[in-house]
């Protein structure tokens, strides 16, 4: 026996089991539900913090789109708008500068607003123009013209080279579609803001630093075209990382840094706002609560795993000690030992106990009864030399009778000494049906000579059916109540027909005969004897032959099979056997053809 099948393997692992896997698994919940809810409470802290910055972002919007109101209601901007020449072009600064002025005092940290009329008239406020510079529609960042139509577009990042001042600073744009008051002209109105104002609106996104220019955490906002457009300084993350990023995302950079990413877009602007923290920033509240699980299930775990050994050492050794005592007892070498537990174990090992003492003394009642049978078995040998000696003395008679010419006594002593040979030439219980024939044949001829009138017989069997095999002396007794109740009480001549047909995988044998027959009432009771009591009848000694041959029928084949009587008073009677389709295979076996 392996050492893995051992009683002693199977404890430990199953202590094991039971022990160190629940504290595991304690173990490991406990860590993953606290940092499970840490995550999810700094998700929901998180996104908080994103509502709120969209809603300044909303707030900065709302400025835009009211001094863009403001303009477009504007008669100075109308008056602009349908300028249609130069004199009127430059006859509407002036009260395009006044009309500015105020629309300026909302939001003061623009760098500048931009009037362009569909006639190609451009009105600059706030910066200085470069007028060899000013191809606005054909920029790459000015949206186009239907898109404006449908509602303010904040531009992305981009240079302002249509201006005198800082040309090269980036800046983004709040572009409008505007109209004038009669609705006959129409252009755009643009007003630029440094990148810087995002800063303005989040002083404190950033939540803390370390040495380096990366941050533990912070905000991010990006356009539809994945641009960084806060902060200004580099972030931790590429292009190609945000445009991954989901509701909820991990980002695992160079050297092993892990990134939670959290992200609100906003509808208003376009524009994504994400919120990100490193994961080591996350789980630092929770090393303490690390530390006090490890100090906790370690030890349990060590714990367990002596007091594993030890209960199983202690259960495990009187258990193989019982299976060294078993295996030698299988040798033959009966050992007892005494049992000092009172355990279960201990009762088993008092049991084994009993047991090999029980054993000894059925050996010595087997030693007793062997040398009796092997007495007796010289007896029967000494007993089969009578019905061999009888044989053999039918045969001397036979002789005798030859040599006087006494015919009959001849035949008749021929008869029954080929009986006795094949009663006692096998003791097999079942036998080919030829065989069964010929007997039954050899019992006729006996017959036919005792016989007051003619008697005659006919045996109607193919080849084929001769060859299966069934239970032995099943025809002679059918044959014999035949001859003695039917055939032998009526004054004219007697036939018996035995026949045979195969259907499917049943063998039917039948005979049948012209004797006396029987009445109703008779032949139904003989039935429910042959069907319902055949065994109980056959073991009381009543109606011995016909009710033997359907118990043991029965028996071997199965009450599926069996005998079938019929009859009419003084038309005989016919018997008809069931039996299997059944063959000798090579192993001398008998088995079923079907």
């Amino acid at each position: 026996m392996g050492f893995v099948h051992s009683i002693f393997f199977k404890l430990f692992l199953s202590f094991l089991l039971l022990s160190i896997l629940p504290l595991s698994m304690a173990g490991i919940l406990t860590n993953h539900n606290v940092s499970s809810l840490l995550n999810k409470q700094l998700n929901q802290d998180t996104s908080s913090i994103l509502e709120q910055n969209a809603k300044v972002l909303g707030i900065f919007l709302n400025d835009l789109n009211r001094m863009g109101e403001i303009v477009s209601r504007s008669s100075t901007a109308s008056q602009f708008l349908k300028s249609k020449d130069d004199n009127e072009y430059l006859r509407s600064f002036l009260p395009l500068d006044q009309s500015f002025d105020s629309i300026q005092l909302i939001r003061p940290e623009n760098v500048g607003m931009t009037l362009i009329s569909d006639r190609g008239y451009v009105y600059n406020y706030g910066y200085g123009i470069n007028r060899d510079k000013i191809e606005f529609y054909t920029t790459d960042w000015m949206p186009k013209l239907n898109k404006l139509s449908e509602k303010p577009i904040l531009s992305p990042l981009h240079q302002r080279p249509y201006s005198y001042i800082d040309p090269n600073t980036p800046v983004f744009s709040y572009v409008k579609r505007i109209w004038s008051t009669d609705a006959k002209a129409k252009g755009v109105l643009i007003i630029d803001f440094k990148q810087s104002i995002l800063a303005d609106l989040f002083p404190n996104t950033y939540f803390r630093k370390d040495s380096s220019s990366d941050r533990e955490a912070g905000l991010l906002i990006t356009n539809d075209k994945g641009q960084v457009l806060y902060p200004s300084t580099p972030t931790p993350f590429s292009r190609d990382d945000l445009s991954f990023v989901s509701q909820s995302s991990r980002i695992v950079k160079q050297n092993d840094e892990t990134y939670q990413l959290v992200t609100l877009f906003d509808q208003e602007t376009g524009w994504t706002l994400t919120g990100y923290f490193e994961e080591k920033t996350l789980y630092q509240p929770i090393q303490s609560i690390h530390d006090s699980i490890y100090w906790i299930v370690v030890p349990s775990i060590v714990f367990c795993l002596l007091a594993s050994l030890f209960i199983s050492h202690r259960i495990s050794t009187p258990v193989r000690l019982l299976q060294r005592l078993m295996k030698k007892a299988g040798r033959g070498d009966f050992q007892q030992i005494a049992f000092t537990s009172q355990d279960e174990i201990g009762e088993l090992g008092r049991g084994f106990n009993q047991m090999v003492q029980k054993i000894e003394e059925l050996l010595r009642q087997i030693y007793q009864e062997q040398n009796q049978k092997r007495r007796a078995e010289m007896a029967a040998l000494q007993s089969q030399i009578n019905p061999h000696f009888l044989y053999n003395t039918l045969e001397s008679i036979n002789s005798l009778a030859r040599k006087h010419k006494e015919t009959q006594i001849s035949k008749m002593i021929v008869h029954l000494g080929r009986l006795m040979r094949l009663s006692i030439s096998t003791f097999d219980e079942m036998i080919p049906i030829h065989q069964e024939l010929d007997y039954v044949s050899h019992y006729i001829e006996l017959h036919k000579y005792r016989f007051p009138k003619s008697l005659t017989y006919s045996i109607e069997i193919d080849e084929e059916i001769r060859r299966l095999y069934t239970v032995k002396w099943i025809l002679q007794p059918i044959v014999e109540n035949a001859i003695l109740h039917g055939l032998e009480s009526r004054k004219t001549d007697g036939h018996i027909a035995i026949c045979g047909w195969i259907a499917e995988d049943d063998v039917f044998l039948q005979v049948s005969d012209n004797g006396a027959g029987m009445e109703p009432q008779a032949l139904q009771e003989l039935h429910d004897h042959v069907e319902h009591q055949a065994e109980e009848l056959t073991k009381y000694g009543k109606k011995v032959g016909i009710c033997n041959v359907q118990s043991r029928l029965r028996y071997h084949f199965g009450s599926a099979y069996g005998i079938q009587l019929a009859s009419e008073l003084g038309q005989g009677m016919t018997v008809t056997f069931k039996l299997p389709r059944r063959v000798h295979d090579e192993k001398e076996k008998i088995v079923d053809c079907g």
